[in-house]
């Protein structure tokens, strides 16, 4: 599947224009990971990019057609959403979270058959989190909770995943969970994954492609050996970095340090 967007712009009303001409595409079962600075328009790129906000100027591509004349439910049974994860106030069991996937396969005011709970089971046994099924979402961990919204986009039976920031406030251990998760579901389901990350080490771990929000504004789109490279990333973020690989026992590992400059207060020479 072939998602694009081309040239896409954005701006609130009468606001500084936030996202200029972004350019990028994606095919075949690939991740790619969209990095900037806070305040870069990373969560409004992903809004316009899937119709939820309206571009400026430019628009979003799925298999060469303007997703504006897509139909909605039909979009929605290609492309599944994984927004930032927050608690909901509503009382909902995992399953019962899940099954909400499942509304573009529906009609209006149709319940979820044998087929749609068949679906539920498979994302949640994919994802390892079958014994979740009858608990509370508010009950569980925020990182178990991620992997619940993750389920929920999978029981769509998308072929594309957006995520923004789905490892945000989780410890080590979560974040490598979540994000094992979508490396396993592309490289296992043959689909593709977008995500936002503040963690350039994730992009370059997991990723096959990335874009840079810069801050003027301009982007950067490539692969992501090309784009996380040490001095766009320095550019990017307004902090010199350094990009170091290191030997784990099963594979190589890139890690990525933010670095003191040497002449603010109290920095260190490296």
């Amino acid at each position: 599947m072939k998602f694009e967007v081309r040239e896409g712009s954005f701006q609130y009303t009468h606001e500084k224009e936030v996202l200029k001409k972004v350019s990028f595409s994606l095919e075949g079962p690939e991740i790619l990971s969209i990095l900037g600075a806070n305040g870069a328009g990373k969560t409004t790129l992903l809004k316009c990019m899937l119709g939820l906000l309206p571009w400026s100027s430019g628009a979003t591509f799925l298999e060469g057609t303007d997703i504006n004349k897509i139909p909605n439910k039909e979009f929605w049974k290609k492309v599944g959403y994984v927004p930032q994860a927050k608690k909901p106030s509503f009382v909902y069991s995992v399953r019962e979270m899940v099954v909400l996937g499942r509304n573009a396969w529906l009609k209006e005011w149709q319940r979820p058959g044998k087929k749609d709970w068949a679906k539920v089971e498979e994302a949640l046994e994919l994802l390892g989190i079958s014994h979740l099924q009858n608990r509370l979402c508010s009950q569980i961990s925020g990182g178990e909770y991620q992997l619940v919204l993750v389920a929920r986009a999978l029981a769509a039976e998308p072929s594309l995943l957006v995520l923004d920031e789905p490892e945000s406030n989780l410890d080590f251990k979560n974040q490598t969970i979540v994000l094992e998760a979508i490396r396993r579901l592309c490289r296992e389901k043959g689909i593709s994954a977008i995500l936002n990350t503040h963690y350039p080490e994730h992009a370059i771990d997991i990723s096959q492609k990335a874009l840079l929000l810069m801050p003027d504004g301009a982007t950067v789109f490539g692969s992501a050996e090309e784009v996380l490279r040490e001095e766009l990333l320095q550019k990017a973020f307004d902090v010199p970095v350094l990009i170091r690989k290191i030997q784990l026992p099963d594979r190589e590992y890139t890690c990525v340090f933010p670095t003191p400059s040497s002449k603010s207060e109290g920095g260190i020479k490296l």
